[in-house]
């Protein structure tokens, strides 16, 4: 798994830094800089750094969804469907009420009360999902094939 963060690394510092957007060069600079190279010092003294690119993945916004391309691309997309599972990684576990309500919703699921839909927008779903999708590079290979496949990449990507 820290592999796969790793690429999502380097395919987002590349993107981010490569890539036409309408940022002029300072603001990308800052950008990158803020995501790529802070640091600070731990409990321990130790300099350890990533605490933005955590937050990023914390609230599922990695790439921010304030970063554009001058032309559309299939890229960001991608980006972000591979930063996704790291909510997961970096958030909290669901609670046990949370547990228990995501249980109670798939019964009404099974029972037909309720429409699948129901269960994705639950903290217990996203963090399973997650969790599931950390444990292989299956689904990773996987998405960046179907991106691949999608229409819209511009001739230059």
């Amino acid at each position: 798994e820290d592999d796969i963060e790793s690429f999502v690394h380097v395919l987002g510092w590349t993107v981010l830094s490569f890539l036409p957007s309408p940022m002029d060069r300072y603001e990308r600079a800052d950008l990158v800089s803020y995501l790529y190279d802070h640091s600070f010092r731990d409990t321990t003294g130790r300099e350890r750094g990533g605490r933005a690119k955590e937050l990023q993945f914390k609230a599922g916004d990695y790439p921010s969804k304030y970063f554009t391309l001058t032309e559309p691309s299939p890229i960001l997309e991608l980006m972000r469907d591979l930063a996704s599972p790291f909510q997961a990684l970096y958030s909290k576990a669901p609670t046990d009420a949370e547990w228990e309500t995501f249980e109670y919703i798939i019964t009404l699921v099974s029972n037909g009360q309720l429409r699948e839909e129901a269960l994705y927008c639950q903290t217990a779903h996203r963090y399973q999902l997650g969790i599931h999708r950390l444990s292989s590079s299956e689904w990773f290979l996987s998405t960046i094939q179907d991106a691949l496949e999608r229409p819209g990449w511009p001739a230059k990507d």
